[in-house]
């Protein structure tokens, strides 16, 4: 079965006072039907980047230099910006990791779900208005008098949501939800995944996980992609990754998580590269236990290493050009 979209070496580039940042470089990445994948990663990895880019949302002076999304069969790339309104409208939806700038702070929730209803679903405003109590009560949201409140009188919990709902307003084949829970404490954090979980497979979505959260990662999503300074360094099943973790970073992000073990805690030694000042070898060569010659001068492309598990690393083979 073909993908419901597919990256195919996606680059995107921001241009500064500072010089070139390679955001993006080269990055390959599919999403199946009704599937859920995590993208992880360090802080500046190029992971909200990749959720931006799907949607056509690179704000300035960022620019996709090359690659392609495709969608249906449909490359995004080349939509102007009417069509890319017309497919996050239909198709798309993104989930800001924090909803109180995504949420309007001078109309009250009903409003802002109900404009979104008229504009999604060309309704009626009272068509839309129902609707919009409708959806409150599908994200866990059963008390009618929250539409009539503004966002800054909501936990942050009950924002988030609230903008769960937002995106649910277009009946979007593929949900894009950035850092969701970052803002949450524990106990939040937990609910609102289960209710990611649960209006995904009740509307037959699928979903991309941006977050740095391999617990997380490891109840939610089938399938899981690692990012490093813009590029993914493995991916696979994440039942695979988990158990036998191939790349590295991926055994750094690893050890520095519990997971229900007892084993001692690490860190990876030094920090993520200059984006703006990329060697021409492998980004985690100044950080990597395991460093070869070859690795500070090629850059080493993604592998098949197992079934359904692929890498970016020369201790495989795979040199890149």
């Amino acid at each position: 079965m073909d993908p419901l979209i597919g990256i195919e070496r996606l680059s995107v580039s921001y241009y500064s006072y500072r010089g070139v940042v390679h955001a993006l470089n080269g990055v390959s990445l599919e999403v199946g039907q009704q599937e859920t994948v995590g993208l992880v990663g360090e802080t500046g990895s190029g992971k909200s980047t990749i959720g931006l880019a799907i949607v056509g949302l690179i704000p300035p002076p960022g620019l996709v230099d090359g690659g392609k999304i495709v969608l249906d069969g449909e490359d995004l790339l080349d939509k102007s910006k009417d069509q890319m309104r017309e497919f996050r409208r239909t198709k798309l939806a993104l989930i800001f990791q924090d909803p109180s700038t995504a949420l309007n702070p001078v109309l009250r929730i009903g409003d802002q779900l109900t404009e979104a209803f008229m504009i999604k679903r060309k309704v009626s405003r009272k068509e839309a208005k129902e609707m919009a109590i409708h959806i409150l009560a599908e994200v866990g949201i059963s008390n009618p008098k929250v539409a009539q409140q503004y966002p800054h009188e909501l936990s942050g919990g009950m924002k988030q949501r609230v903008m769960i709902g937002m995106a649910l307003t277009g009946s979007p084949e593929l949900l894009i939800a950035d850092e969701p829970t970052s803002s949450l404490d524990v106990t939040l954090q937990a609910q609102i995944m289960e209710l990611l979980a649960e209006v995904s497979k009740k509307n037959k979505m699928a979903v991309l996980l941006i977050t740095h959260n391999m617990g997380v990662v490891s109840r939610y999503c089938e399938k899981v992609a690692v990012m490093y300074a813009g590029n993914i360094v493995e991916a696979g099943t994440t039942r695979n990754i988990l158990k036998s973790p191939s790349h590295p970073y991926t055994k750094g992000l690893l050890a520095a998580v519990k997971l229900g073990s007892k084993k001692e805690l690490s860190s990876i030694p030094g920090t993520v590269p200059d984006l703006i000042n990329l060697t021409s070898g492998c980004p985690f060569a100044p950080r990597c236990g395991q460093v070869m010659d070859v690795c500070r001068k090629v850059k080493p492309e993604l592998t098949e290493i197992r079934e359904g598990q692929y890498a970016a690393c020369h201790l495989y083979g795979g040199e890149g050009a």
